[in-house]
């Protein structure tokens, strides 16, 4: 809330959502998520600056792949700065909307293939806004300000629906959570490849909703009654065929006998935004 993954190698943006997104592509990947400093404060200069938010400068080019074959990196910096290499754009507005990739529907077919280079920046005042503002808060802003930056340089239109999905919901699994309670947030890590991993020093079952949500493909609805910050490491094989003959058991597997939690499957409504019109972008 993401992504980043290396831009996700990615600490420059201190919000897990967005480094999740190239963890997704590259396969590789270690992020540190900052504690959530939001504040009354924040949100009031965030509601007096967000409705006119926008970047001064962006770029947007048609990546073109280097000798060793496509790379990618993503980030958004504390005073505003954005970039992305080698994504599509339909991977970089759902980030925007705040939609894992499977809740962005519709769009032509160039929009999920072909990859792009964007910078894009903000003007000095607004700059100086934003690095004032908590990672929370900023990210907010930063949604706001790349949802105009494609309805102005792609003519991006669209809307929200809701649709009956598979989902998951997780629960405690019999014997109940074998996770380390821990006093505060203090984030985590994640390690792509055929095994991975997630290392965390305490997240909210919040924030593991979302994470898994990036690795099953599904919503997930959080049904432990779990309040606290949990510490743990789970290893996982990245084939989510349950019959694999992986040295590391499958995600569902590793829930259960690492962490004490189980992914039940379920229809539920979820939110999603469907693109109603996209064009290229012009040249800059």
């Amino acid at each position: 809330m993401i992504l980043h993954f290396v831009r996700r190698a990615y600490d420059v943006m201190a919000v897990g959502v967005f480094s999740l997104l190239l963890l997704a592509l590259t396969g590789s990947f270690c992020q540190a998520q900052a504690k959530p400093d939001a504040s009354a404060a924040d949100a009031k200069t965030v509601a007096e600056i967000s409705p006119g938010a926008t970047y001064d400068v962006a770029t947007f080019k048609p990546h073109a792949e280097s000798g060793m074959g496509m790379s990618t990196s993503i980030g958004s910096m504390p005073n505003g700065r954005f970039f992305a290499k080698g994504y599509t754009l339909k991977t970089l507005v759902c980030e925007a909307y705040d939609k894992l990739d499977f809740q962005c529907l519709g769009g032509p077919a160039w929009f999920g293939s072909e990859t792009f280079d964007i910078e894009a920046k903000p003007d000095g005042a607004l700059s100086e806004q934003l690095v004032k503002l908590s990672s929370e808060e900023r990210e907010k802003v930063r949604e706001q300000m790349q949802q105009a930056l494609y309805a102005d340089r792609i003519q991006l239109k669209v809307h929200h629906e809701s649709r009956e999905l598979p989902t998951f919901a997780l629960v405690l699994a019999k014997g109940g959570s074998k996770m380390t309670e821990a006093k505060t947030f203090r984030g985590y890590s994640t390690r792509g490849g055929k095994i991975q991993s997630i290392k965390t020093d305490g997240i909210s079952m919040e924030s593991l909703v979302r994470l898994l949500s990036q690795k099953v493909g599904h919503k997930i609805q959080d049904q432990t009654g779990l309040k606290g910050f949990y510490v743990f490491t789970l290893n996982f094989s990245d084939d989510l065929d349950t019959t694999g003959d992986s040295s590391a058991p499958s995600i569902y597997t590793a829930l259960q006998e690492q962490l004490g939690l189980k992914l039940v499957p379920m229809k539920a409504p979820v939110d999603v935004i469907v693109i109603d019109h996209v064009e290229r972008p012009s040249a800059n």
